[in-house]
Order: structure tokens, then C-alpha cells, then sequence
């Protein structure tokens, strides 16, 4: 009698933690990047589960198919092209999939995206893949066509902003909707890349400026750091350069080896002097705009403060003591 007294209210308690969990996994929204996902004539219940699954619209296939079947619409879901993430919870979906409902899709490209995330991107999407996206974003001649410049590369020129594409956008839309954007905004801010000397260099460092520092009031004293070594012959030496090369590996560390500083590319303003060939991401108006309107000082030198902001030096004595100090403090 006494074990039947423990073993109910532990059994009860299983079955609550149970009908939690089935609960949540129906109610409680998934957030995730929108995706493409085109469903054939012919899919069931079980394979349109496993696909979104796969691209993560949903967290259990089991219960979709469940639910479907529950709502009599297993093999009534609609063939089409449909547009999947946001906010959405298990019965949102399987209503999209009943109603047949299409629509466009929200790709949003971050400030300091470079050009191979923003492609990964709409690549994850759906939209389009990878490879045909970066065909064309280093064709010469549609570059030419977008900026008017003979350049090489679509890096740096993709407005870090969310995006509404419909979901047949060619390839040519999906990467040339974001770079009049570019050119739009820039404009909106009396920014002429036509009227200002050498603006390909400035895109260039801005790049390097939005990856050095979140912080607008640090950007114009960052900007004006690197102009100060250009203007002496100094190498950048910046760190965000050499991440560059590595991005592509899936390589990420807090502090590069001395091996990553020896790669032998022109981005690695380690070796290399002057600036890299083309931008590292896609800057921010703002980074942008430090780098036209850089504010005057004679620092040489910046090291991080490990808080989050820079500490900036005129010499290099100063700023080893600095790095010292910052350094006995992790």
C-alpha cells in the first residue's frame, strides 16, 4: 500500500512532465531564419515533416505527422513553393501547408557580413545556391553594370538591411536589389562614390572599420588610426583581415596563432602593406561615413580593453604597457 502511495504521484508526475513537453512542442513558436522549402505533388505527411525538420521550421516530425492526421489533412498538405521561419509554432506551419499559402521571404544581411555569410545566407534560404550566387557576384562585367567600377568582387556593396525577396527571385535580383540599395542609401546621405577620390579605398578601410568596433563613437578614432599608417607606410596589422581568409573554414578564435599571421595572402595586412584587395565585409553607413569624415589624432596603436571597447595609444611603448595591463587581467 505504501509503495502504490510513491509510485502514483511519480507516475503522475511523469505523465505531466510528458503532456509539457507535447504541449510546447505544438504551442510554443520556433524561431529561425526564413526558408524556401518546395513541396512535390505526391509528399506525405511524413516526408514534408522530415524536410522541415532538416531545415529546422520545426523541433519533432513525429508529432507533425500526428497533428496532420489528427486534422485530416496528412495527404491534403498542398504542392508548391512556400516560404517557412520567423515565428511560428507546429500548427502555424501545418496551416501554411493546408492553405497553400505562399508568400515572400525576409533574408536580413548583418552589418559585417562579408560576402561569403550574405550568400551562405540566401544559399540556407533556398532562394538560390551558393555557387550560382557567387558566379555572378564575381562576374566583372554585372559589376560593372551595379557600381560602375572595375572591380572584382561584389564584397562590400550589399546594404546590411532586411530584405523582403519573392520567393522566385533570380540570382541577378537577389544580388542586385541589395546594391542599389547601397548606392540609394548612400545618396539619401549626400555620399557621391562618384565625387569622392578613391572611394574604393575608403569602402575598403570601412570594411575593416565595421569589424574592429561596434561602438560609432570609437569608429571615427579607429579610421583615423589606419589613415595614420597608411600615411607613414605603417602596415594596418589588422586582425579582422587575417579572420577573413579564415571565415570560409569555419575558423573563429579569440586570439590568432602565429600561424594564421603567416598565411601568404594580400589580406593578411600582417605581410602585406597597404590595403587588402577588396572590402572584408559589408560595412554600415555608419563605418562608412567614419572613414570620409575620420576624426584628426595621432594614435598609432589600439588594443582591446576586453570589455567590450579600445584603448588607444600614441607610441608603441605606451601601448605594450597597455597590452600588459589588459593582458594580466584575463
Amino acid at each position: 500500500m505504501k509503495a502504490v502511495k510513491i509510485i502514483i504521484p511519480i507516475i503522475l508526475a511523469i505523465l505531466l512532465t510528458l503532456v509539457a513537453v507535447v504541449l510546447w512542442n505544438i504551442f510554443a513558436p520556433l524561431r529561425s531564419h526564413q526558408v524556401v522549402l518546395r513541396i512535390k505533388p505526391g509528399d506525405n505527411a511524413a516526408t514534408i515533416a522530415q524536410a522541415l525538420k532538416d531545415k529546422r521550421i520545426i523541433r519533432n516530425q513525429e508529432l507533425f505527422v500526428i497533428l496532420a492526421k489528427l486534422r485530416k489533412s496528412d495527404r491534403q498538405l498542398k504542392a508548391g513553393t512556400y516560404s517557412f521561419g520567423g515565428h511560428l509554432n507546429l500548427i502555424d506551419t501545418i496551416k501554411l501547408l493546408e492553405d497553400g499559402n505562399t508568400e515572400a521571404i525576409r533574408i536580413t544581411i548583418v552589418p559585417g557580413f562579408s560576402l561569403y555569410r550574405s550568400l551562405r545566407r540566401i544559399d540556407a534560404s533556398g532562394l538560390a545556391s551558393y555557387d550560382s550566387l557567387l558566379t555572378r557576384a564575381q562576374d566583372p562585367i554585372f559589376i560593372k553594370q551595379l557600381t560602375g567600377m572595375n572591380i572584382t568582387s561584389l564584397e562590400g556593396f550589399m546594404l546590411p538591411e532586411t530584405y523582403i525577396f519573392d520567393i522566385r527571385s533570380p540570382v541577378d535580383s537577389l544580388l542586385s536589389i541589395p546594391v542599389r540599395e547601397f548606392f540609394k542609401v548612400l545618396k539619401k546621405h549626400d555620399i557621391n562614390p562618384q565625387q569622392i577620390p578613391n572611394f574604393y579605398d575608403k569602402l575598403i578601410l570601412a570594411s575593416i572599420v565595421e569589424k574592429e568596433s561596434a561602438h560609432a563613437d570609437e569608429r571615427e578614432i579607429i579610421a583615423g588610426v589606419y589613415l595614420n599608417r597608411l600615411r607613414i607606410g605603417m602596415r594596418l596589422q589588422s586582425c579582422p583581415t587575417v579572420d577573413y581568409l579564415l571565415e570560409p573554414y569555419g575558423i573563429k578564435r579569440k586570439v590568432l596563432t602565429d600561424s594564421d599571421l603567416s598565411i601568404p595572402s594580400p589580406y593578411n595586412t600582417y605581410l602585406h602593406d597597404g590595403l587588402p584587395p577588396t572590402p572584408i565585409c559589408n560595412p554600415s553607413l555608419q563605418a562608412i561615413q567614419a572613414v570620409i569624415n575620420p576624426k584628426p589624432n595621432n594614435y598609432l596603436y589600439f588594443v582591446s580593453n576586453r570589455e567590450g571597447r579600445n584603448d588607444f595609444s600614441a607610441t608603441y611603448q605606451e601601448h605594450l604597457r597597455k597590452k600588459r595591463i589588459y593582458e594580466s587581467r584575463e
